[in-house]
């Protein structure tokens, strides 16, 4: 019998986040595929591996009977259950949680329709006091992208473009077309696997600041 229910997953560095499996990634790379951290052992186990598609589920199900809204209504519900232990104190006391109130949208997965999005932008929009965060391959769609953009344009939520040397030419148009909203985080490789003019293109795009880098080597793979 199938389950179904949102779930929260824990990053040991980022906190709280909501976590898809990886058939969500509709524009993914070979580089990023190579470098993913959903091969790592802690994305692997049979528990993580329901949880992600339970989620998956839920979520498919909760659009086709109820649309964005419908499914806005329990991500806000999801949203609440990584507030801070200490959080309601704060409230009242006018002090600062123990730990940032949070939430990253995706350790695993990435945004799959525009429906979806906007399910996130509902419930982002109704927790201003909640930090959210999400990096996406899923701006080839023009139609996932400009939900995406509604997204990063809130104020307390934060988008970055994934960008490798296989899709690094359509992201720099996405971005140049809504960089008031939007940063960019980069796949570095190594410099012969690069193209020459992609770092030149990008500097010449983004403003200073918009751009972060990261290995193409996860500390998963670094430990095997």
């Amino acid at each position: 019998m199938e389950t179904y229910g949102l779930q929260l997953t824990n990053n040991s560095k980022t906190g709280p986040a909501f976590s898809l499996p990886r058939i969500t990634c509709i524009n993914k790379t070979e580089a990023c595929w190579n470098a993913c951290y959903g091969h790592g052992i802690r994305y692997q186990n049979d528990a993580q591996r329901a949880k992600r598609q339970q989620n998956y589920r839920t979520v498919m199900y909760l659009l086709k009977h109820g649309g964005p809204e419908l499914l806005a209504e329990n991500l806000t519900a999801l949203i609440d259950q990584a507030r801070p232990i200490d959080w309601l104190t704060a409230k009242i006391s006018g002090t600062e949680t123990a730990v940032p109130y949070s939430l990253r949208l995706h350790d695993l997965g990435d945004f799959v329709s525009a429906a979806y999005a906007e399910a996130w932008a509902l419930a982002v929009s109704s927790r201003p006091e909640c930090s959210f965060w999400f990096y996406t391959r899923s701006f080839l769609d023009n139609g996932i992208f400009a939900a995406l953009t509604n997204l990063a344009a809130l104020t307390n939520c934060q988008g970055w473009l994934s960008l490798d040397r296989d899709n690094y030419c359509r992201g720099i148009l996405a971005y140049a077309s809504a960089s008031q909203f939007w940063k960019i985080a980069l796949l570095q490789e190594q410099e012969e696997s690069m193209a020459p003019e992609m770092i030149e293109h990008l500097s010449s795009t983004a403003k200073p600041g918009d751009i972060v880098t990261f290995s193409k080597t996860p500390r998963w793979q670094a430990r095997t």
